[in-house]
């Protein structure tokens, strides 16, 4: 069991790293829906990521029990690993260069006069339709399906993983709520800071994801 929990900790930590989710809750914090706009993103984003987490590891359980052997699950952690690689490249690539300021996404820029039902929905699609979202869940999902822990302890797992992985959501949303408009400046260097190195942040984050997923999946032949 430890040794699963030490195999899920750098998904879950590559999640909470991911900067995107980080800057909408920034941005909403700083937006009238306030703090509540913030806790809606926040349960959406925790739906999300046990979701895609538990559908991952019924997954890879399932393709085991049918041919008997990890060799399927390993070439699945292969193939995702190489595409986060391949990602991580391109994000590299278009990183801002300069003084270039980056232009925020069209989801951004209307997340700042989101309602806490809007918010919901954004950080629901932002979790179960992001590519970088699934591989790291599907990472967590491929160690977990793969263990041999039982119910109880799948369910420990993927527990520590979500937990983990709203880390970077969740702190800013306790802060506001502890510290109220005396987090305001903060906030603001925060949320520039973030929009101006996110691209250099995820190219990182899914550099050593995906090498971490090739890795095991090599481990595994």
């Amino acid at each position: 069991m430890a040794d699963l929990i030490g195999g899920i900790v750098p998904y879950g930590v590559g999640v909470a790293l991911s900067p995107l989710p980080v800057i909408a809750t920034v941005l909403l914090l700083m937006a009238p829906a306030g703090t509540r706009g913030a806790a809606a993103f926040l349960v959406a984003r925790i739906v999300g990521l046990a979701a895609l987490v538990a559908v991952a590891t019924v997954v890879i359980e399932l393709i085991d029990s049918g041919f008997g052997s990890t060799f399927p699950a390993a070439i699945v952690q292969l193939l995702v690993g190489a595409v986060l690689v391949v990602v991580a490249v391109l994000k590299w690539r278009s990183r801002p260069r300069g003084d270039a300021e980056p232009e925020l996404p069209g989801w951004m820029r209307s997340i700042e006069s989101a309602s806490a039902g809007k918010a919901f929905v954004m950080g629901l699609l932002l979790t179960i339709a992001n590519l970088k979202e699934i591989g790291f869940a599907a990472g967590a999902g491929l160690a977990i399906g793969s263990a041999d822990v039982g119910v109880g302890g799948s369910l420990v797992a993927g527990i520590v993983f979500v937990v983990l992985a709203v880390a970077g959501s969740a702190l800013p949303t306790v802060a506001a709520l502890i510290l109220g408009p005396r987090i305001a400046q903060t906030l603001t260097e925060t949320r520039t800071w973030l929009v101006r190195n996110q691209q250099m942040l995820i190219a990182i984050v899914l550099l050593i994801i995906g090498a971490l997923l090739i890795g095991a999946g090599i481990a595994e032949f």
